[in-house]
């Protein structure tokens, strides 16, 4: 069987030597299926890449990487479907997902959450049971 598009430029690029960021993200383009799989299954970002890193399939960074799985595979489809939650660094897609806040999708229900003070707030006149 042929090999896919994606594979035959990924290993154009390879062959020319193009600028890092170029072979970088063709690399980790040929790469995406397997890293969508293993984030998927629940694996932690820095797991994936330490894993590629030492099989010698990606020679950039830890912090390239997540910004291309951030834009390349978590990124919001251009039908307008949700969004998924961008990977925080070294956490599995699961606890990020559940550690996102979760706030009201529709514009009449944000209306009606009204943000609550919380802190100090300074009083001028004091309690006469608060004096010495």
């Amino acid at each position: 069987m042929a090999k896919s598009l994606s594979a035959r430029i990924a290993e154009r690029i390879a062959r020319k030597k193009p600028a890092g960021n170029v072979r970088n993200r063709a690399a980790f383009l040929a790469l995406r299926g397997e890293v969508k799989q293993a984030i998927d299954d629940g694996w932690p970002v820095k797991t994936i890449w330490e894993t590629l890193h030492d099989e010698e399939k990606v020679a950039f960074s830890y912090q390239a990487f997540r910004g291309y799985v951030n834009r390349l595979i978590l990124s919001p489809p251009a039908d307008g479907q949700a969004a998924p939650v961008p990977v925080v660094a070294d956490q599995p897609r699961q606890v990020a997902s559940r550690l996102a806040p979760q706030s009201a999708t529709n514009p009449a229900e944000r209306k009606a959450e009204k943000p609550t003070a919380t802190g100090f707030t300074f009083n001028r006149t004091p309690k006469k049971e608060d004096l010495l």
